[in-house]
């Protein structure tokens, strides 16, 4: 069974540019697409993605209460909140342990393509020196995350 991410993005040309690179690095996955938070909620819960890429700012529920309710029902399920702010001051506003990363859109070669590579090929964002404090703060990287 090969790995699915879920792109939840409402511009559509960011959600095609973003699947395009995505395309490009050859990862041997399923990309699947959304265009609002529930769209992407139901679509999550149907398909079980490895990972979503879920914008910050989307139309209803928002990125975070989306990914709250995602998490409860599909706690291994990685999200990676996308957003066009300043990473550092967004990620203390909207801390929190069911988000694995916070990436500016701008970074997605940088640290987005890495992640994703890391989560597929090991299962374990938890070890990638991200933007989320939280996803190194394991001491154990063997051990289980907990807060989720």
């Amino acid at each position: 069974m090969s790995s699915k991410i879920l792109i939840i993005e409402d511009n559509d040309d960011f959600r095609f540019l973003l699947k395009s690179c995505l395309e490009t690095q050859a990862l041997g996955v399923n990309i699947l697409e959304a265009t609002s938070g529930e769209q992407g909620k139901e679509m999550a819960l149907a398909e079980t993605p490895d990972i979503i890429l879920m914008d910050i700012r989307l139309p209803g529920i928002n990125g975070v209460e989306a990914a709250s309710a995602i998490k409860q029902e599909i706690p291994d399920t990685k999200i990676v909140i996308l957003t066009m702010f300043e990473t550092e001051t967004f990620k203390k506003v909207f801390s929190s342990d069911y988000i694995e990363a916070y990436i500016g859109k701008s970074e997605i070669h940088d640290k987005l393509i890495p992640l994703i590579k890391k989560v597929l090929s090991e299962g374990k964002a938890s070890e990638f020196s991200g933007p989320n404090p939280k996803a190194n703060s394991n001491p154990n990287p063997k051990a289980k995350r907990t807060g989720y």
